[in-house]
């Protein structure tokens, strides 16, 4: 099977945030200056204040936001234009109007592994951080340490491509960007792989290991992921790993997130 990956590098010169609150249907009267908030959500879950749809806001109003997770499922961020939004990992916050936006409400199953699979994305992630600084380690290099933020971010790039079955560094309509919070000095680098989690079908799951030395092996063979991996000024990362059944196959979408200074 072949072993299908991409890298890209972003460098920070200065990263800005661009901004969307009384809050009305869209199309519901004139109110002066106004902007647009768009709210969508993930399978699991719906938005329920102010609700889903394009709503159209007062320029600097204030508004309440809530997710709320269905029987089986937990919120986990909120994505988009989330400049002004006040906090993005928590279902009740606010966001505050000083643009047009379009954001969504993510969720995600309390089990994330697909029938015949007995391991979690939750622990792929963490292997791939072992074999990661494995190989670092034999260059000398730092361990990478994990970042909360980085992690977020791959995780919903990761979830993105499941969601369309397409590998691609190309954010989706309403992610957040790779440079997304990065500060002037600051350098990214992402790997991807998409890997499946058998070599034939009908056929037997690879285990947990092998999965996860496919995907960095595979990085390890090719010069640009290579390069990420061992680049000296990274020092955190973040992986986020999300299933996809497709067709015969069930793969794993594989985003690893660098940072360091440079």
């Amino acid at each position: 099977m072949k072993r299908i990956g991409s890298f890209l590098i972003v460098l920070a010169l200065i990263a800005a945030m661009a901004g969307c609150g009384y809050i009305s249907p869209s199309g519901g009267g004139d109110y002066g200056e106004s902007y647009t908030l768009t709210i969508t959500s993930t399978a699991g879950g719906s938005v329920t204040t102010p609700g889903e749809g394009t709503f159209t806001c007062a320029a600097g109003a204030v508004v309440n936001l809530l997710a709320e997770p269905e029987e089986g499922y937990q919120f986990t961020s909120w994505s988009g234009c989330v400049g002004t939004i006040a906090n993005v990992t928590t279902a009740l916050t606010t966001i505050t109007a000083s643009a047009s936006y379009s954001i969504r409400a993510n969720f995600s199953g309390n089990s994330s592994s697909p029938l015949g699979i007995n391991y979690t994305e939750e622990e792929a992630e963490a292997l791939i951080i072992v074999l990661v600084n494995a190989e670092r380690q034999k260059d000398d290099l730092c361990t990478l340490s994990e970042d909360a933020l980085l992690t977020d971010l791959a995780r919903e790039h990761s979830a993105y491509m499941a969601e369309y079955d397409l590998l691609t560094h190309d954010r989706f309509s309403g992610e957040r960007p790779l440079s997304y919070n990065m500060s002037p000095g600051d350098a990214r680098g992402e790997n991807l792989a998409k890997i499946p989690t058998q070599q034939y079908s009908p056929g037997p799951y690879l285990s947990l290991q092998e999965v996860c030395e496919w995907a960095v092996s595979g990085w390890m063979d090719s010069d640009g992921h290579r390069e990420n991996i061992l680049q000296p000024i990274f020092t955190e990362t973040g992986v986020g790993v999300s299933f996809s059944e497709e067709g015969a196959f069930t793969y794993l979408y594989i985003t690893q997130i660098f940072e360091g200074d440079y």
